[in-house]
């Protein structure tokens, strides 16, 4: 390089050099006082976890037991046969009903029928022994259980009571077989399985294991609780408001499945008895009005370890005296007294895990509430049957009355005050009966439900 041009690139280094380091120092003021966008992030992302533990610590305390049921085993539904036996499927649909040639084709030996018949909602009264030698046809579950074998069965919150093992069964459940088994229970149970009202069971192989300390149960339907008419319109508007935003999400999937193949398939240009996608829009928009007609029944439970009233509330929408919306929903029976006085000394209502340590005691939530007020919390609710309507598809009498979903057993085989549920379910082509695990944030499903079809016996037989 020559002589004269080393003042020229020492010129244009200083340069380079002078608006790197401006650059750097621009890029310097520029950044966020609150860090780069990585660290916006990692904080966006605590803080959304801290809001969602914040609201599932306002929604109350949740149920433990779960994972101590699913250590036991399958539980299945029990119903009572007889004053000394009771009977349960543990296999479903193990072929059809008609078929032609069956597994259990030997000498099937039909059980007399006992005099009185129980547990109807079942559907258990018509059973069959069958013949010992399929027994390599049965489920494997059937094949390792073996007569005399002793099972737990939950009478209620308080009452659990060995069953021992007869022999296998079959059972018709509609359009298909179920296996199971008829159990009887011992004599020294007998006067307690006498004594209890209830026709519906959960039974288990092996007892479930309680907690520690167990909590002392007042898990029971409040039979004489009432309502004031106050809390009466409270319930109604809640079940108004909840009822449009159900109609919405409904409509909203009508819509986005309008065009698909199972929506159009089962459609025909006449005698299609359900009215069509416009039809339905058109009933919601009056329902959206407030145009239908609301009628609903309701039962009080204790079913959690605060002992505060929870309100199982059945809920139908008329529209021209015909059913066009099904709905169930759970309250809270807060007590307003108690609601006004905590207000008042802490300047903003508690939540509810505080709620539930500072007054554990169900005494403070008196059994009949015709004289004492109380404010209902809408916890959650269920409009399944609202889009069966919606689906076309065989309905029955679904909608005719307000027993689309029943309550007949409350139980608690873990003794940690929670409740599970025994749950008679209308699904229109088909019912069930079902155990779930009471929380606030709904009912969660333990295990398979007892299935039954609710067609005729001839429905099943292809013409």
């Amino acid at each position: 390089m020559r002589r004269k041009n080393r003042k020229w690139v020492a010129i244009a280094v200083g340069v380079y050099l002078f608006v790197m380091w401006s650059a750097y120092r621009w890029a310097t003021a520029q950044r966020p006082a609150d860090g780069s966008i990585f660290d916006r992030i990692e904080r966006e992302g605590v803080r959304r976890l801290e809001d969602e533990r914040a609201k599932e610590e306002a929604a109350g305390p949740k149920p433990t037991g779960e994972s101590r049921l699913n250590a036991a085993g399958p539980a299945f539904v029990a119903a009572r046969y007889d004053a000394t036996h009771v009977v349960f499927m543990v296999a479903a649909e193990t072929e059809s009903r008609f078929a032609s040639s069956s597994h259990f084709s030997g000498t099937p030996i039909k059980i007399p029928t006992p005099a009185k018949l129980a547990a109807p909602l079942a559907g258990l009264q018509e059973l069959w022994e069958p013949d010992s030698q399929a027994l390599h046809f049965f489920p494997e579950i059937v094949q390792k259980t073996q007569p005399g074998e002793q099972w737990s069965l939950n009478l209620s919150a308080n009452s659990t009571v060995p069953v021992v093992i007869d022999h296998a069964v079959i059972a018709p459940t509609g359009c298909s077989l179920a296996m199971g088994f008829l159990a009887t229970v011992p004599p020294e149970q007998q006067s307690a399985f006498a004594a209890s009202a209830q026709e519906y069971f959960a039974v288990r192989r092996k007892a479930v294991e309680s907690a520690d300390p167990p909590v002392t149960s007042y898990i029971s339907e409040l039979s004489d609780w009432k309502l004031t008419p106050a809390t009466a319109k409270r319930i109604e508007q809640q079940l108004n408001e909840r009822m449009k935003q159900e109609v919405a999400k409904i409509d909203a999937r009508l819509i986005a499945n309008a065009g698909s193949p199972g929506a159009t398939a089962g459609e025909s240009f006449v005698g299609h008895a359900q009215p069509r996608l416009d039809e339905w829009l058109h009933v919601d928009r009056g329902l959206i009005r407030g145009k239908g007609t609301l009628d609903y029944d309701i039962r009080a439970f204790r079913l959690t370890p605060d002992g505060a009233p929870r309100l199982f509330v059945r809920a139908r929408w008329k529209l021209a005296n015909a059913p066009v919306f099904l709905m169930t929903a759970w309250f809270k029976a807060e007590s307003a007294t108690a609601e006004a006085s905590e207000t008042k000394t802490s300047g903003a209502r508690t939540s509810k895990t505080e709620s539930t340590k500072a007054s554990p005691n169900p005494a403070s939530f008196p059994p009949n509430s015709a004289h004492a007020e109380v404010s209902p919390l809408l916890l959650s609710a269920d409009a399944s049957w609202s889009s069966v309507l919606r689906e076309g598809v065989v309905t029955g009498t679904l909608g005719d009355s307000l027993d689309f979903q029943t309550i007949l057993n409350e139980l608690d085989a873990d003794h940690d005050g929670w409740a599970e549920l025994l749950v008679h379910s209308d699904q229109g082509a088909a019912t069930t009966i079902t155990l779930y695990l009471y929380s606030d944030m709904g009912l969660a499903p333990l295990k398979t439900p007892l299935r039954r079809d609710a067609q005729s016996p001839e429905s099943c037989v292809d013409p």
